[in-house]
């Protein structure tokens, strides 16, 4: 768990026996998701996904599928959730949120897992602009 100020980051790497048909998570005061791993080429995009789903509480209702949304920029929630983790065998979740939050939060659980590829930290920021204009 990296922590910076008021808000900490856990991303982890998870296997599951058998794929779930639906992932559940309980994250309140927190902003959480699990995706498949090529979704992901670095840990900043969950950073910046999660921070502003976080901090803006949109642009969908659930703050959850808004870090889904922010992570593909996407404009459509059914377009976004063909990202999430559920059906694979692995997932990379991640959790934004206070510290005490974190540590309440129910979601799967694997091992810390920070990738390291192509990152454009614009490609995101562009999208929260594009939304809002």
């Amino acid at each position: 768990m990296h922590c910076a100020q008021d808000l900490c980051l856990r991303v982890e790497k998870v296997f599951f026996q058998t794929p779930p048909h639906k992932i559940e998570i309980a994250a309140e005061d927190a902003v959480a998701i699990c995706v498949k791993p090529d979704t992901v080429t670095h840990w900043l995009q969950l950073a910046q996904a999660l921070y502003y789903a976080y901090h803006w509480k949109g642009p969908a209702k659930n703050p959850n599928i808004s870090a889904l949304l922010f992570l593909t920029q996407k404009d459509q929630i059914k377009d976004a959730l063909a990202a999430s983790a559920a059906g694979s065998t692995e997932a990379i979740c991640a959790a934004l949120g206070p510290r005490d939050a974190l540590e309440k939060i129910e979601m799967p659980r694997g091992q810390p897992h920070h990738p390291q590829g192509e990152y454009d930290p614009w490609k995101i920021t562009k999208f929260a602009l594009d939304l809002v204009t």
